[in-house]
């Protein structure tokens, strides 16, 4: 039952995503994109701060 259910979901998530214009999916695709693409980024930042002061003092 839940399967169907989730599948029902699915279908209709798909059927509105293919009604959102072209631009649009573009734009969101952008955005999802530079929001990882920073995540990622200030994660990389994070370990290295994080190592810099782990780091010993001369």
């Amino acid at each position: 039952m839940a399967l169907f259910v989730k599948l029902g979901f699915m279908s209709i998530g798909l059927y509105l995503f293919m009604q959102i214009s072209f631009f649009a999916k573009v734009v969101l695709f952008l955005t999802l994109y530079c929001i990882s693409d920073l995540s990622i980024k200030n994660n990389i930042l994070r370990k290295v701060m994080n190592r810099a002061n782990r780091a010993k003092k001369i």
